[in-house]
């Protein structure tokens, strides 16, 4: 029986081709769950396919008989070396136009449909050159249809691979074209909020960590404590529950609540003071011990004041930060002579590294006593050491109309800016001191003279600008394009952070044809965050995506798509909270 033996080994891979693809680019494009189903199911359907391929293979070359290669031209038979090198010269087009697709200017559209319909006609010509030298050589030898089937394997196996290939080529230039479908911004518009929230005490508590705080379910004893501390009506009921909870060595959810719960008893001075004094003294957590101060004078100004050396001595460097305010806020409601004490131990605290800054904090707010801060502040700020970064340290803790007795010493506070971070006591006070600070930074950004540049620009990035956008604009706008990488790393930041006023200068970045240009771009908009340019991401993200557009376009898009995915999720964040309180 004579058959056209190549064609019916080829037909069945040509059938299993089409279907691979058509798969694989559905199932990119689709937004049920097809995606999920052919991930899930794709290797056993492609288990089949293969099986099914092989065995309509070996069927075929059963048929076929002594007529192996009847079909084929004699030409082959006489001189194989034509279908061989036209075999490579489909290799090198389809090479060719996979090349060509890389060029930055090459549209989408080509990765989409010329490089497939490319590959698709090179790999037949390829498999359909191949075989037909694998059965003329075959129907040479004994065992002509076994020697077939088994040389066939290796060339149909280009068939699966090339159709993979392909299927990924066309899916993600699908999603490519069409950056509204962005897995990371649906996702980011959909998802549910997972995160408990930490600010209801009544169920937990949150616990600081190096990273961020974690959450832990507050105990039992610590719920009732928490549920009477917040009723608003008398709990004398539960007196003895809450008294035996006012010990140094309770936990200190179970501590504190039971603390905040004394005011709805009626508990006796007597008895409470003490105590809370022990509790104020020897309990671990500072929290703790600041709540037992802050609930003493519930027991009257008498019945305190015969604590009150006892809350002066608080008044340390040994003691935590809250626990000196706390210490200081009941004292100066005893009396004047109270005050005093207060006062003093805190003014010979002022030359303390560890507290100083509360110190300032609660002689300016509690005290009024500004003028001792600012006479610290006038003295140290010329000068230099701990002195100084005291000084600087109670720059935030004058009212901002009194702030103004620093700049004559700005110099001195650039001079004395460690690493330009967020957290440099040197950058909190120059934020504090708005427009002057800004413009200090802004000098040293131009034209160091106090600081290396790149310490500069960093702190131009840290340094709250939301005061001077069309200054801090127009220096990051330049300095942005600094030939310095770390100098560009920060500018670009403060680029980011500025918001829409800066959405022109962060585009053209990302236009420029230096890369190092465009990954400051890239990096600007990782700090971008501006729902008013929402509507412009959009347009531009729009603009830059969809089959015509080039590679470098969907950069620029890609780029984009990352920060309205950053607005997107705050604003769906923002919503559902919103919902939760209402």
């Amino acid at each position: 029986m004579k058959m056209k033996v190549l064609r019916f080994l080829v037909l069945p891979w040509v059938l299993f081709f089409i279907a691979i693809v058509s798969v694989m680019v559905f199932a990119g494009a689709a937004t049920t769950k097809l995606p999920e189903l052919a991930s899930k199911y794709g290797l056993y359907l492609l288990f089949v396919g293969i099986v099914f391929c092989l065995y309509s293979n070996f069927s075929t070359l059963t048929r076929a008989g002594i007529w192996l290669a009847h079909s084929l031209p004699s030409s082959l038979r006489r001189s194989p070396w034509g279908w061989f090198f036209r075999a490579v010269l489909a290799a090198a087009i389809a090479l060719g136009f996979y090349l060509v697709g890389q060029l930055p200017w090459i549209p989408l559209l080509w990765q989409a449909m010329v490089i497939p319909v490319a590959f698709a006609a090179s790999l037949f010509v390829i498999v359909w050159s191949l075989m037909g030298l694998v059965l003329t050589w075959s129907s040479q030898i004994a065992f002509s249809r076994f020697s077939a089937f088994a040389l066939g394997l290796p060339v149909f196996a280009l068939v699966p691979l090339t159709a993979i290939f392909l299927g990924k080529t066309i899916t993600t230039a699908y999603v490519a074209s069409r950056p509204e479908t962005s897995p990371s911004l649906m996702q980011a518009a959909a998802q549910k909020d997972q995160k408990k929230e930490m600010a209801q005490a009544a169920n937990t508590t949150t616990t600081p960590t190096d990273t961020k705080p974690t959450v832990t379910p507050l105990s039992d004893e610590a719920k009732l404590f928490y549920s009477l501390a917040t009723a608003g009506k008398s709990c004398a009921e539960n007196s003895k529950e809450i008294q035996k909870a006012l010990t140094p060595y309770e936990s200190e959810d179970v501590a504190f609540w039971a603390i905040k719960a004394i005011k709805c008893t009626e508990m006796k001075s007597v008895v409470a003071l003490p105590k809370l004094a022990k509790i104020m003294v020897e309990h671990s957590s500072s929290k703790v011990r600041a709540a037992a101060i802050l609930a003493m004078p519930k027991f009257g100004t008498e019945n305190v004041r015969r604590i009150g050396y006892l809350l002066v001595k608080r008044i340390s460097e040994k003691e935590p930060v809250e626990v000196i305010e706390a210490a200081a806020q009941v004292l100066i409601r005893l009396g004047e002579d109270e005050k005093k004490w207060a006062h003093n131990r805190l003014k010979s605290l002022l030359d303390s590294s560890k507290a100083s800054g509360t110190v300032a904090k609660v002689l300016v707010e509690n005290l009024k006593s500004d003028e001792l801060v600012i006479e610290y502040i006038s003295t140290n700020l010329p000068g230099q050491g701990p002195a100084r970064a005291r000084a600087v340290k109670m720059v935030c803790a004058l009212p901002p109309s009194q702030r103004q007795v620093a700049e004559p010493y700005i110099e001195s506070i650039v001079a004395s800016i460690q690493t330009g971070a967020e957290d440099d006591p040197a950058i909190v006070a120059l934020g504090c001191m708005g427009q002057a600070g800004f413009e200090a930074i802004r000098r040293e950004v131009t034209s160091p003279k106090k600081l290396g540049r790149p310490v500069a620009a960093r702190a131009l990035a840290e340094i709250d600008i939301k005061d001077n956008t069309e200054g801090a604009l127009e220096i990051a706008k330049d300095c942005a394009k600094d030939a310095d990488d770390t100098v560009r790393k920060w500018c670009s930041q403060a680029l980011g952070e500025i918001g829409s006023a800066a959405l022109p200068q962060i585009l053209d970045l990302l236009k420029s044809n230096k890369s190092e240009l465009k990954d400051a771009g890239q990096n600007a908009l990782n700090y971008f965050n501006d729902p008013k340019a929402k509507i412009e991401l959009f347009r531009v993200r729009a603009e830059n995506s969809g089959w015509m557009a080039t590679q470098k376009k969907l950069e620029i898009a890609k780029a984009v798509d990352g920060a309205l995915v950053k607005i997107v999720t705050e604003e769906s964040q923002s919503q559902r909270n919103e919902g939760k309180t209402e």
